[in-house]
């Protein structure tokens, strides 16, 4: 019992990026007060784009925009938003499906890389990820995931989250804790389980892939991974 309580309490001090890291595709920097993409930008984007059509995944791609601490916030967080819809709009001009973008969005002068008052063109930038699925999670059915989603990457990740469910629930079961923590724990073995069992083209893989994300996101949730959504 000490030794899961202390697991629990160590946990809670774990950060959120931890939790939901996203793979950094790319960088893309801007002028002062500009949504304009020059001719480094354009190459740096040509090279994001070549990136992404080469990489197989079902993660999708997330374009977030930024911009320095010069102006006000609300200026700010529209000139981020049409950054982003600039590299956004550039990339499927490179030949990146649109349906593989899944989030274009501003930030405006939050996250500053490098924390001045004054002009700073590493601030100045759009950011291109991949995402990690998923946060805390509400209805499985809002995951992400179709068909095309299906192949070796998320068979992995399956197997990755099957793998911390089942040790969690054992864990829960040798302290005798009949807790939240410990159904949801069950609940994210059980799905996750008939999701790695289903042959790739079944039918119902997909949903059951679904439900062990979502399963897994509240699990991560119980142990204090993430926060609540």
């Amino acid at each position: 019992m000490k030794h899961l309580i202390r697991a629990l309490a160590l946990a809670c001090f774990v950060p959120f990026f931890a939790a939901a890291h996203a793979q950094e595709i790319g960088t893309v920097n801007f002028d002062f007060d500009s949504a304009e993409l020059d001719a480094t930008a354009m190459a740096k984007i040509e090279e994001i784009a070549n990136k992404l059509k080469s990489i197989v995944s079902y993660k999708p791609t997330v374009v977030v925009g930024y911009t320095d601490a010069v102006g006000s916030a609300g200026y700010n967080l529209g000139l981020g938003q049409r950054r982003a819809n600039a590299v956004a709009n550039a990339l499927a001009a490179h030949g990146v499906p649109v349906d593989r973008v899944g989030l274009v969005e501003s930030r405006g002068e939050n996250d500053l890389i490098v924390s001045v008052a004054t002009p700073e063109r590493r601030n100045r930038r759009v950011n291109v990820t991949l995402e990690q699925m998923m946060a805390a999670c509400q209805n499985y059915r809002a995951i992400p995931l179709t068909q095309r989603s299906i192949g070796s990457e998320l068979q992995g990740d399956l197997k990755a989250r099957l793998t911390t469910a089942a040790t969690s629930f054992l864990q829960f079961q040798s302290d005798g804790l009949n807790t939240a923590a410990f159904q949801v724990a069950g609940a994210a073995r059980e799905t996750c389980e008939i999701a790695v069992a289903y042959d790739m083209g079944a039918y119902r893989k997909l949903e059951y892939s679904q439900r062990c994300f979502c399963n897994a996101a509240r699990l991560d949730v119980a142990l204090g991974k993430i926060p609540p959504a």
